[in-house]
């Protein structure tokens, strides 16, 4: 048997616990374990519980339905309403804990008292805002003229960025997007070209750090030099906060004179906060700075995230012809990274994990060693030296926190738990788990 299952204890059959109602039972529907809380909801004493059956005490009609076998028969959490032989209603949840061959030895069921009022109350409360949030979204997408290839942005802070990209490209003004390494600077800029009225002409993207300075001003005015290249289309003048300020002074002589050319400079940094401190040239700084797009890391952008780690594993199945997907471990594991390195970075642990994996999906040992869990950054169940209370409150914790950063609403989170949204709400508010401003709360 493994460590993680629960094991009756002969010792101390009541878990000290003043503010939870969590019963266990076996796969027979005996009670084994009971905390200080539980029966209070049913007129009963908690130790009256222990080692009653749960289909006796259903059928004198102490509680109906019973959870218990409903887990047991579906394997799987399970959530419902049950009523009491005082009148009361709770929201019962029940748990199934396997044994080896995946039967389930162990049913663990917590509860509380709501009113039917408060149900509704909270259930209307919540679809309220779900309207509210889907009127939202259909005003944008009626306001999205385009739909682009190769942009994932299932952000706020992308399709902010995308709807900016989208009017600028309608002007022919100088602009600036800022970002760290990876996040797609390239790809907005080819965007930008893309959607303007330069879109049949040159798109010349040049790396601007990778100039000498001795022959800086012939690389771009020379024969065949960029500003040649790129005339009438657009000029992408990519790391510009990487020129030295010999280099910034002589390119901002080039720019100085007039050219039909649409210019798009790309930075990692911020060129106003290194104009404030004197390291980048204030007359270029405004030559190029009319405009500014700023993109964010992966790590800010989750929904970006998981819908990056999900199209990549697609494509990777395209390009080597055989289909694979990702544990559900490895994904949890892999939404909670930094990935300094953004996109690029995503892609190459993926097709490194890809190719190194022997089944038909991704596991945490198949990423790189680098990107692997410590074991006690893994999610289990150990209940040697623990309380079970504790360990109920870490998981729960940590389940929440990762459902919040795949699911969008604290309705697509209970839907997926097996919960009631208005359960969701509850238990991120008990965890502190911050909450945006648009999800249905």
């Amino acid at each position: 048997m493994h460590g993680h299952l629960l094991v009756p204890d002969a010792v101390e059959e009541v878990m000290a616990m003043h503010d939870e109602d969590i019963i266990i039972t076996n796969r027979e529907g005996r009670i084994i374990k009971v905390t200080e809380m539980s029966g209070l909801h049913y007129g009963l004493e908690p130790a009256a519980l222990l080692g009653r059956s749960i289909y006796e005490l259903e059928q004198e009609g102490i509680f109906t339905p019973a959870v218990t076998p409903l887990v047991i028969e579906r394997k799987k959490k399970l959530v419902l309403v049950q009523e009491t032989a005082t009148g009361k209603k709770m929201l019962i949840t029940g748990m199934p804990v396997f044994d080896e061959q995946r039967e389930v030895e162990y049913v663990i069921s917590y509860s509380y008292e709501v009113s039917e009022l408060m149900v509704i109350k909270e259930y209307l409360e919540s679809l309220e805002m779900e309207m509210d949030r889907v009127k939202g979204e259909l005003a944008y997408l009626r306001g999205r003229q385009l739909s682009v290839d190769g942009v994932i942005a299932q952000s706020v802070q992308t399709e902010r960025a995308l709807r900016s990209a989208m009017k600028l490209a309608e002007y022919d003004a100088s602009l600036v997007i800022e970002g760290p390494r990876g996040t797609g600077k390239s790809l907005f800029a080819k965007l930008i070209h893309q959607r303007s009225a330069r879109k049949d002409e040159a798109f010349i993207e040049v790396d601007c750090g990778a100039i000498p300075e001795t022959i800086f001003v012939e690389s771009f005015e020379g024969e065949g030099g960029y500003f040649g290249l790129a005339q009438g289309g657009t000029l992408v003048l990519n790391e510009i906060d990487q020129l030295s300020g010999r280099a910034q002074s002589m390119l901002e002589k080039l720019l100085g004179e007039k050219r039909d050319i649409r210019l798009i400079a790309i930075s990692e940094t911020s060129l106003e906060e290194r104009t404030q401190e004197g390291r980048f040239r204030e007359a270029l700084f405004y030559l190029l700075h009319v405009s500014l797009i700023r993109l964010s890391g992966l790590r800010e952008r989750p929904e970006d995230l998981e819908a990056h780690l999900s199209q990549t594993i697609e494509a990777l199945g395209e390009k080597y012809g055989v289909r694979k997907k990702l544990a559900d471990t490895a994904y949890v594991h892999l939404l909670q990274l930094d990935w300094p390195g953004n996109v690029r970075e995503v892609r190459n642990v993926l097709e490194r994990s890809y190719l190194e994996s022997e089944h038909g999906e991704i596991r945490l040992e198949d990423l790189p060693a680098s990107y692997r869990p410590a074991k006690d950054e893994q999610v289990g169940i150990e209940l040697e030296g623990r309380s079970l209370p504790h360990l109920l409150d870490v998981v729960e914790k940590k389940v929440l926190e990762n459902a919040k950063k795949r699911y969008r609403t604290t309705t697509e989170m209970a839907e997926r738990l097996g919960i009631s949204q208005p359960s969701v709400v509850r238990k991120l508010k008990k965890h502190a788990i911050a909450t945006g401003k648009d999800e249905d709360l």
